[in-house]
């Protein structure tokens, strides 16, 4: 378990040897976020990468610059199960670096390799830049590979790019006609299109969605570790709760189970306090349904849900809550980051309950949502909307 963030120059850099990493975060660097070189064939796997708009690439990978078949020393680096956020924007401008060609990831001069369960997303430019290419053997069969001879990148990784970027562009190299990966929109809890030290990030992919899709196999050895998904976390377990810059700056929740919520309830729903509920976008009880939330529930709400939207539960008119809690057993709505950054305002959206009842201005409207959704008001001046009972609201009022 690793972490540099705001570095000037290059993140972490593996130059030779064949140190293994597992666990390994880099955040807004000023150069290449992981650079491999001179030989290294060391084994990655779990990482997680976010590049700022000046930032050069999220990963540079050379090889030994030479046109040789085999070489005895190519760089070979093995890495399974990374995630790389790209920004939209991207315009490197590294202070440390003469080549400021844009992708997210670059394989170049004639690096061998590993590459499978990687998900590349925000792609400003390129998704992966191959270029420079020597002697090595491209391929998109993982079985065919059997010396460090061998560039492999698997046609079951994620690379999301949408237009006028591209997944991958060719610079000096020929013999790569198999070189593809799935065009899938990486389905995970949230990730901000233009990254920067204010945003928000839950990276945990949402359980059976497209992460969890063409799963492949690492390597079998002393290692690596086969998971169900792809990408550097689990649908669970947010690692860089306790480590990270993001943790330490309410950048990203803390590590609470629950049940992940996001979405419409559109049917008496009953929330039950057997484990906490995780709100991870903007929820709506919808007319003519009623959620019933239990004595003792603890609701966690993240900061935003990845489109700039606060996560909230807005119970629309005609629709109700009952939140009966007791003495000793209340209702809690609060925010999902770490304790060391409470308390603090405007964390999440909040609790929003839309009557019916008069009001003295024409067509109002809640802030924070869309339009059409936050109606409120009418004639009826005894609406009723349910009950709040020992509820406590806690960090929210983000707009």
């Amino acid at each position: 378990h690793i972490e540099v963030a705001f570095n000037l120059d290059d993140g972490v850099e593996f130059f030779g040897g064949t140190v293994d990493v597992k666990y390994v975060s880099v955040l807004f660097v000023g150069d290449d976020a992981i650079d491999t070189d001179q030989g290294y064939a060391g084994r990655i796997q779990f990482a997680y990468v976010v590049l700022s708009d000046d930032s050069n690439h999220g990963a540079e990978m050379d090889g030994p610059d030479n046109g040789d078949a085999t070489v005895a020393l190519r760089s070979f680096p093995q890495l399974y199960n990374a995630h790389f956020v790209g920004h939209i924007n991207n315009d490197p401008n590294p202070v440390s670096s003469d080549d400021t060609e844009a992708a997210v990831v670059r394989l170049r001069e004639g690096t061998g390799g590993l590459f499978g369960n990687i998900v590349v997303t925000n792609v400003g430019t390129a998704g992966l830049l191959n270029g420079d290419c020597g002697g090595e053997t491209f391929t998109d069969d993982v079985s065919t590979v059997t010396s460090r001879d061998f560039l492999y990148w698997s046609p079951s990784n994620i690379v999301f790019a949408q237009s006028p970027a591209v997944q991958f562009q060719l610079d000096g190299c020929s013999g790569r006609d198999d070189l593809r990966s799935l065009t899938d929109v990486p389905e995970v809890n949230a990730i901000p299109v233009s990254p920067d030290e204010t945003s928000f990030f839950d990276p945990r992919p949402i359980a059976g969605g497209t992460l969890f899709q063409s799963v492949e196999a690492p390597p079998v050895d002393d290692f690596f570790e086969a998971v169900p998904y792809k990408g550097g976390f689990s649908a669970t377990d947010n690692w860089l709760a306790g480590l990270s810059w993001l943790d330490e700056n309410a950048g990203t929740p803390s590590n609470v189970q629950g049940v992940f919520t996001c979405g419409d309830i559109t049917s008496d729903t009953t929330w039950s306090n057997d484990d906490p509920i995780i709100l991870t976008c903007q929820v709506f009880v919808r007319s003519g349904a009623t959620l019933t939330i239990e004595k003792g529930t603890t609701i966690f709400a993240n900061k935003d849900d990845g489109t700039g939207k606060a996560p909230a539960l807005i119970v629309e008119q005609n629709a109700q809550i009952i939140a009966s809690g007791e003495l000793g057993q209340p209702i809690t709505f609060t925010s999902s980051v770490s304790e060391s950054n409470l308390p603090a305002r405007g964390l999440w959206g909040g609790l929003i309950i839309l009557g019916n009842a008069p009001v003295s201005v024409n067509n109002p409207s809640i802030e924070g949502l869309d339009p059409g959704l936050g109606a409120y008001g009418g004639n009826v001046a005894d609406d009723n909307s349910g009950v709040l009972s020992y509820v406590r609201v806690w960090y929210g009022g983000s707009v």
